[in-house]
């Protein structure tokens, strides 16, 4: 049984400081992210767009991939990393706002991750039903670039997340569509030999990571909305079922957040209204700290979200095309 309580106490009061509705029909906001000058944003029009962290006036345009964005990823501060679905992966400098390494596949990329040094990238690829079984690339970023190694035995379904351990420069995660969250140690790129564990999560893995003050639970939200923390070995931790069923609030899981200075972890949900719960996660026991919700703010499903717990800030994307920004109030 997860117990199930409120405690505002736990988190300073978010405010709305700045919102930006980008004017679209159709289209929406699929990723944000910032960095120490930009916040960024990614949206269904293949654009991502650079706003000054200030002012949120948009600094400039970023177009150079001809399919859906599916990740953004700050590298360093000074990087931006994009994923496309016509296969391409560029790294922007944001100092220059130009693409200054380009790596290609011939299926779609549906996620990535750099590693811990800057010394490999890791790509996922999806759209199963028409490219078949999905592959994870591993290249060389020291090279122009080099091509390392393919695992394409690891999934059967499109992978949806690959994490790099923010110590370890060859260990990472991959979780997929068909239910995987899979650790690995690609020291030697063996495919058998580098997977260290498995975690069937029951059902299509939408969001995993690593959480921890040493980074040695994974976390995973499959497409049923379940939420599920396990050790790296592969050990279940908590399955905390169904997260609607945790508050009448919740329509649907959004992603994880972990503050390393508190060592608090939090569970990320939303509903159709625009309303984003933050809620503190312990062993069989979730607090509910607070709900961002203002005039002004979001009027559709929330998708995109970064907290950058040091500053005590938070942007938000949604289906209803606005990109809101959140100030603690210390």
């Amino acid at each position: 049984m997860i117990q199930v309580d409120a405690n505002p106490e736990l988190l300073p009061p978010f405010q709305p400081v700045q919102a930006i509705d980008f004017g679209f029909q159709d289209d929406y906001v699929l990723e944000v992210a910032t960095n120490s000058q930009y916040a960024i944003a990614s949206a269904s029009d293949k654009l991502i767009r650079l706003y000054d962290l200030t002012t949120l006036q948009l600094a400039t345009t970023l177009k150079a991939q001809e399919k859906a964005i599916n990740k953004i990823k700050i590298y360093n501060d000074q990087y931006l990393l994009s994923a496309s679905a016509d296969g391409t992966l560029l790294r922007w400098d944001l100092r220059t706002a130009q693409p200054i390494q380009t790596f290609r596949h011939d299926k779609p990329i549906t996620t990535f991750d750099i590693n811990c040094n800057d010394t490999m990238v890791v790509m996922g690829t999806g759209d199963f039903d028409l490219y078949g079984c999905p592959d994870i690339l591993f290249y060389d970023t020291r090279q122009t670039p080099q091509f390392l190694s393919r695992f394409e035995e690891s999934h059967n379904d499109d992978v949806t997340e690959i994490q790099c351990h923010p110590t370890l420069p060859s260990h990472l995660i991959t979780s997929s569509a068909d239910g995987l969250v899979n650790y690995y140690d690609v020291t030697d790129f063996d495919e058998q030999e580098a997977l260290l564990s498995v975690v069937n999560a029951g059902s299509a893995v939408q969001k995993a990571g690593f959480f921890g003050p040493d980074c040695e639970y994974v976390y995973s939200l499959t497409g049923n909305e379940t939420f599920l923390l396990h050790t790296l070995e592969g050990d279940l931790i908590c399955d905390y079922g169904d997260v609607r069923q945790l508050d009448e609030s919740i329509g649907y899981a959004i992603d994880c957040s972990y503050d390393k200075e508190t060592q608090r972890f939090y569970l990320i949900t939303g509903n159709i209204d625009g309303d984003v719960q933050l809620l503190h996660v312990n062993v069989n026991h979730v607090q509910h700290c607070q709900t961002l919700k203002a005039p002004g703010g979001h009027s559709d499903i929330v998708r995109a979200f970064h907290w950058n717990h040091s500053t005590q800030s938070i942007l938000t994307g949604g289906e209803d095309g606005r990109m809101c920004a959140w100030q603690a109030n210390l």
